[in-house]
């Protein structure tokens, strides 16, 4: 457990200094994660959505409440040991920063 939220951790501190989490990134982040389950709902898109909601909450409130979001934050993990960037194979080009940046 402690290894996935160490992976976690590192994971986005790299993705957010190259993609600097501010109040509007947060907010069109959480856009996309509604967009993406209406095109295909399915129980990881509501992770998903959860997640993205707390990072927002989380500039806003600064309660880490993303965190209750479990499954994305496995997947960001496993995603970030494996290959450096918390988002998904197809959806990582040009959105990620090398792993030790």
């Amino acid at each position: 457990m402690n290894k996935i939220w160490q992976n976690y951790e590192k994971g986005m501190v790299v993705f957010d200094n190259c993609h600097s989490p501010t109040v509007q990134s947060q907010w069109l982040a959480l856009k996309d994660e509604i967009g993406e389950f209406v095109r295909e709902p399915n129980l990881s898109e509501i992770w998903d959505i959860v997640h993205a909601a707390g990072r927002l909450l989380y500039k806003l409130i600064g309660i880490p409440l993303y965190l209750l979001a479990y499954p994305t934050v496995r997947k960001h993990s496993q995603r970030f040991e494996e290959y450096g960037c918390i988002r998904s194979i197809r959806n990582s080009e040009g959105k990620c920063c090398a792993k030790n940046s």
